[in-house]
């Protein structure tokens, strides 16, 4: 005899007796969570003496049991196959959902076979699809597109939500949009799906025009009164971040307040790294000492902030705080103290956090940690000790760290070094487009035209064009671009009017341009008419005609700026008494009296 325990009592080698199972199944199989096969076996036999066996939820529970009971895959397969009830997709996905994250070789014996056993249908895939790695449920993906059709993902929310994350998380951007516009009315989880896809592809690859569709997509989510969550406020935030589009993120900021949206620690971070993008450090302090979640990402989005905008002093200040308060230090906060360093000239702070990361912090340093500390020495004209550093380090330097170093070599005139440093780049990638842009330019500083004639003749014959410069402007909310000697933009007569105004004003103060910086081997004065025309010149000359008198100027530009146009710059900000906040594609510039923040050194 079988003791009648009480359900809460029972153990997994106890099965419920005849009378539990025939009053109420379903609670007394739920509450078994794995059984000793001879346990198993008895409760399998009592299901089919009993005739319990022939409704499918018992069945389907039973089938769950035997992934915790039975050892073999066989015989859980054959337990599905040989049942009193003909095989079907409910059966046989209670079957996977009980084997997950380790149910594609029973989704192949079931839907591949051939001929297949049985067809899977809509709830086939959602946990398959979550539960695999990236590459797995990209096929999976593809296979419920085939059985089901592409119309599945309309009709079922489910799995149109699972379909989002999948593609969100394998980057393939056009199939999550495809998929998403496909459902009728999308709830939170899908919009949330979606703009967490572009969110990493703009993390990934800094696409100006992912972020802006984030933006777009949010403004359309709150007008269909779909109410975000925490997740919505994260991608939108980085969006903004990425654009520098301040009014967009205040907006998003008093959004959140306004509907009492929880601003936990992954918002918070969201925040204090959007406002540093934007070039709101004070409001980036203000959240960050709100913070009462705080943890090691909260920190590392401060420091780099702090790094990005050349507050070295503050940067170790904080990482002091940081260290004192007993928060982990891990590789990203080393590397975003160490960019504090590399911006601020601190050579003795960067090289002491690198010797000690290893010993005091327990951070082994990773490659990034050896390339910045070959920008901090770059920066400073170590060149020597720099490439001392390179050739015995215990890792194989990379491509990044023989870049670095050869712009430090053009900057500093160290050709010889910087011929031998090339020599070993292209030998590390003799393909790669951006190698020969940075050969041309290195030649061009050392005014030895020929050999950048050479390697831009080399980029031409492989099909390799140079980035155009570009700039983001931020006007009451609208973004504007420009490219270098841009003549798409709707006031472009105004703004080249303007261009001439501001260039005969600064040669008023005394302004001579810096043509080292053209990497052209042409006259003079035709180079200082290509200065003029770098995009964020035409991006202040537009600020100055649209924008309120006094208000702050804030640029967003891919490229490093050039030197003339960082003088210049600082001329305008005096000329004009415009405060101009500039991000490059290293750091912030904060042009305010004929001054910058950096200090003349980035």
């Amino acid at each position: 005899m079988i003791p009648n325990q009480p359900m809460a009592q029972m153990s997994p080698d106890a099965a419920p007796s005849r009378h539990a199972l025939a009053a109420d199944p379903l609670p007394a199989l739920r509450r078994l969570r794995a059984a000793a096969p001879r346990v198993f076996g008895q409760l399998h036999a009592l299901l089919l003496t009993s005739g319990l066996a022939l409704h499918s939820p018992n069945f389907a529970l039973l089938l769950r049991l035997a992934s915790s009971s039975v050892p073999s895959l066989s015989h859980r397969l054959q337990l599905l196959l040989c049942s009193p009830l003909p095989p079907t997709a409910f059966l046989a996905n209670s079957l996977l959902l009980a084997h997950l994250p380790f149910a594609l070789p029973v989704y192949s014996l079931l839907f591949l076979a051939s001929p297949p056993v049985l067809r899977p249908n809509e709830f086939t895939y959602p946990a398959l699809l979550r539960a695999s790695p990236p590459r797995t449920a990209l096929a999976l993906a593809t296979h419920s597109l085939k059985f089901l059709g592409a119309g599945a993902a309309s009709r079922d929310r489910v799995l149109g939500a699972a379909l989002l994350d999948v593609f969100a998380r394998c980057g393939r951007i056009v199939s999550c949009r495809r998929v998403f516009d496909r459902i009728v009315e999308p709830d939170l989880p899908a919009w949330n799906a979606l703009l967490t896809a572009y969110a990493r592809r703009t993390r990934d690859s800094s696409r100006a025009g992912e972020a802006a569709e984030i933006i777009e997509l949010f403004g359309r989510m709150v007008s269909l009164a779909v109410r975000p969550s925490e997740i919505t406020l994260v991608a939108v935030l980085g969006a903004c971040g990425e654009l520098g589009a301040l009014g967009h993120g205040l907006w998003a900021h008093a959004y959140a307040l306004r509907r009492r949206l929880a601003v936990n620690c992954y918002v918070a971070t969201a925040l204090v790294e959007m406002y540093t993008r934007c070039g709101k450090m004070d409001l980036a302090e203000q959240v960050f000492a709100g913070v009462a979640d705080m943890d090691t990402r909260c920190y590392n989005a401060m420091l780099q902030g702090l790094a990005f905008h050349g507050h070295g002093q503050a940067a170790l200040a904080l990482f002091d705080k940081m260290c004192a308060e007993g928060f982990p230090v891990d590789s990203v906060t080393v590397l975003a103290v160490m960019c504090a360093c590399a911006h601020a000239g601190l050579v003795d702070e960067g090289q002491w956090l690198l010797d000690r990361m290893e010993i005091q912090f327990g951070v082994t340093p990773r490659i990034e940690h050896y390339g910045c500390m070959v920008d901090i020495l770059g920066r400073a004209g170590q060149l020597d000790v720099a490439n001392k550093l390179i050739r015995g380090m215990d890792i194989p330097p990379n491509a990044a760290m023989y870049r670095s170093l050869i712009r430090a070599c053009g900057i500093h005139g160290k050709l010889e070094l910087g011929e031998r440093t090339i020599e070993e780049l292209m030998r590390l990638e003799p393909e790669h487009s951006g190698n020969y842009v940075l050969l041309s330019n290195f030649y061009a500083r050392m005014r030895l035209w020929e050999d950048a004639k050479k390697a831009r003749k080399e980029m031409k014959a492989m099909g390799i064009d140079k980035s155009p410069g570009s700039s983001l402007l931020d006007i009451d909310g609208v973004l504007h671009e420009f490219l270098m000697g841009d003549k798409t933009h709707h006031a472009s007569r105004e703004i080249y009017a303007m261009v001439q105004e501001i260039e005969t004003r600064l040669k008023e103060c005394g302004h001579q341009p810096s043509t080292t910086t053209v990497m052209f081997n042409v006259e003079e004065e035709d180079k200082a008419d290509v200065l003029s025309y770098h995009s964020e010149r035409l991006a202040i000359a537009f600020a100055l005609i649209a924008s309120s008198p006094g208000a702050p100027i804030r640029i967003i530009k891919n490229l490093r700026v050039c030197t003339d146009c960082h003088k210049s710059t600082k001329l305008v900000s005096r000329v004009y008494g415009r405060e101009i906040i500039m991000r490059d594609r290293t750091r912030f510039h904060h042009f305010r009296d004929g001054h910058c923040s950096c200090g003349d050194f980035w």
